[in-house]
């Protein structure tokens, strides 16, 4: 495996990892409490982004990235699906 396909997993993987840390967790909110506060949601996927850039720099920023729009989609989805 050469370094390329091995750096171009661990993006796979980092994504992956934002999508269902948050996925799972805007989901247990919803089965512990009925329903999800947007402000919760996102402001936590905001805090570990900002968490994670302080301590660890560019080298996970795919991690970064998902994390944060999959909490920003996962506050539209469960606000508008509120309406």
């Amino acid at each position: 495996m050469t370094d390329y396909n091995r750096e171009e997993l661990s993006h796979i993987i980092q994504v992956l990892a934002g999508l269902l840390l948050f996925s799972g967790y805007a989901l247990t909110l919803d089965h512990l409490y009925g329903d999800v506060n947007i402000l919760s949601l996102f402001g936590s996927g905001l805090g570990l982004a900002i968490i994670l850039a302080c301590w660890i720099g560019k080298n996970h920023l795919a991690f970064i990235i998902s994390s944060v729009s999959m909490s920003l989609v996962l506050s539209i989805f469960f606000t508008l699906g509120a309406i």
